[in-house]
């Protein structure tokens, strides 16, 4: 999920399984939220993609800094790092504070009930109810 930092969710990959981990598939999912943001006009050139540790895969940051344009603002993973030599990477730890805008867009998701238990068993209903419900969040915060 992106969001702007007026909590408006801007795009929405498609749902995993429960029994994979963040990282799954993401290069994958980012070509399809990149897609879509896109096709609505929205330049991610030179924009920051603040995500936690665990979105630190080299083949996911190469997608972002190469092909997008845009600054991946990821923390280090400490426990992925295997080198011993320090390797430098951005991290501006000012614009890493907004992180804390899709934080609370996933707090109030949270807040409808369809969502946090996921009722739905097929992968795009759910996807359908998380528009919905973005879509509320962005109308009445």
């Amino acid at each position: 999920m992106i969001c702007d930092n007026n909590h408006h969710v801007l795009a929405i990959s498609d749902c995993m399984d429960g029994n994979h981990n963040d990282s799954f598939e993401l290069v994958e999912n980012m070509e399809l939220l990149t897609r879509t943001l896109k096709e609505a006009d929205v330049n991610l050139q030179n924009s920051h993609l603040n995500a936690d540790a665990g979105f630190d895969v080299a083949a996911f940051i190469e997608v972002i800094e190469n092909k997008h344009k845009m600054i991946a603002n990821i923390p280090k993973n400490k426990r992925n790092s295997k080198k011993t030599a320090q390797e430098y990477r951005y991290l501006g730890e000012y614009i890493y504070g907004f992180r804390k805008k899709i934080e609370t867009v996933f707090a109030w998701l949270d807040t409808y009930k369809r969502i946090l238990i996921r009722f739905e068993y097929k992968a795009q209903n759910f996807k359908s109810w998380l528009h919905i419900a973005s879509s509320l969040i962005s109308v009445c915060p």
